[in-house]
């Protein structure tokens, strides 16, 4: 005797989330006539009992339906992902207290094991119960291959920070890291007059965001400033002790290091190498967002500039992005999504701080 097919095959078979089924099959909450008759059909097609269906009428199918969305960020002992966090928190109870029908919940999980697959189960598992994902993660093929099997499965997937992928309907939402690299390059070919060495920091060879930092970098000083030497890009996988180490060999390895540009997560071990060197002529610093370690670091001279995401503004179109996604796929499920402009980054040196 077969088993009676679950909720998770209707899902597959309508191209939705997990979540999206249950609000259909068993009556949690209204959703739009045309998604409710997708379901009914897909429950059909694989033999769902649908005579068990308590389905409500019309009216109340076209009223505003409720999401449940997920986020996935790094680490949040990294101080910039725990104030992202609660950006991302305040962003969802206020878009909560102004349309209380619209949200049904948020999901947050946090990378601590950075390995592609475990991610991309923590991906898997977000995506059984969301039906929008705002994901902060580098490129891997597991990785990639679990926010296809999501979005194929009805959950929009927005990029945060970093962009992944080619698809055209994947939104990204986040700075335009090009153009942060060539402003960090016209800083330091303003300010490095010496010749000399400068060393660059990227947290993975497969975040984008820090690729095209790097590119943007070197492009500018190419061009601009023949004095500097851009060295081999050190990897510092966004952890502070090993940026610490990595920034101990630079200074050892080159008594002409003019500059250094953290182009990624790590800065604090940075930071504190470069205090316990107490160099004769500092370097200029330039490093990615504004934190407390950060702030006190432009206040003492040992970093020269901050490039700043605004995070309350990120949190913010985060949410709107996801919930027009979701509506905009619901209504036409085959157009691609409206893409959102670059936000503005920000520059704080010792003065703004």
């Amino acid at each position: 005797m077969s088993s009676r097919p679950t909720i998770t095959a209707v899902a597959k078979a309508a191209g939705l989330s997990v979540s999206t089924v249950d609000r259909v099959l068993n009556n949690r909450a209204p959703v739009k006539d045309q998604t409710a008759q997708r379901v009914l059909e897909a429950a059909k097609a694989t033999g769902y009992p649908v005579d068990t269906v308590r389905t409500t009428d019309t009216s109340e199918l076209r009223q505003a339906r409720s999401y449940s969305l997920g986020f996935l960020l790094q680490s949040e002992q990294q101080p910039f992902y725990k104030e992202l966090h609660q950006q991302l928190e305040q962003a969802v109870h206020n878009r909560s207290t102004l349309q209380p029908q619209l949200l049904e919940g948020a999901q947050f999980a946090f990378i601590d094991d950075a390995s592609p697959n475990a991610i991309a189960h923590q991906i898997e598992r977000l995506a059984a119960t969301c039906d929008a994902l705002a994901l902060v993660c580098y490129e891997h093929p597991a990785i990639l291959q679990a926010i296809e099997q999501a979005e194929a499965r009805g959950v929009a997937v927005v990029a945060l920070l970093s962009p992944l992928g080619t698809d055209p309907r994947r939104p990204y939402i986040g700075l335009d890291n090009r153009k942060v690299g060539r402003s960090a390059g016209w800083a330091m070919a303003h300010l490095v007059k010496q010749a000399g060495k400068v060393g660059i920091f990227v947290g993975s060879h497969r975040f984008v965001g820090h690729e095209l930092r790097e590119m943007g970098f070197r492009s500018y000083c190419r061009e601009h400033a023949p004095q500097i030497e851009v060295l081999e890009h050190l990897v510092s996988l966004d952890d502070a002790q090993i940026a610490y180490r990595g920034t101990q060999t630079l200074i050892s390895q080159h008594p002409d290091l003019r500059g250094l540009y953290v182009a990624s997560g790590g800065m604090e071990g940075v930071i504190r190498a470069l205090r316990e060197a107490q160099l004769a002529q500092s370097p200029c610093v330039i490093t990615q967002e504004m934190t407390p370690d950060a702030r006190q670091a432009l206040i003492d001279g040992v970093v020269t500039l901050v490039v700043a995401t605004p995070l309350r503004q990120l949190a913010g179109d985060t949410i709107t992005q996801m919930i027009a996604t979701l509506q905009q796929r619901e209504n036409s499920p085959v157009s691609p999504s409206v893409m959102p402009p670059s936000l503005p980054f920000i520059l704080y040196n010792a003065e703004n701080c």
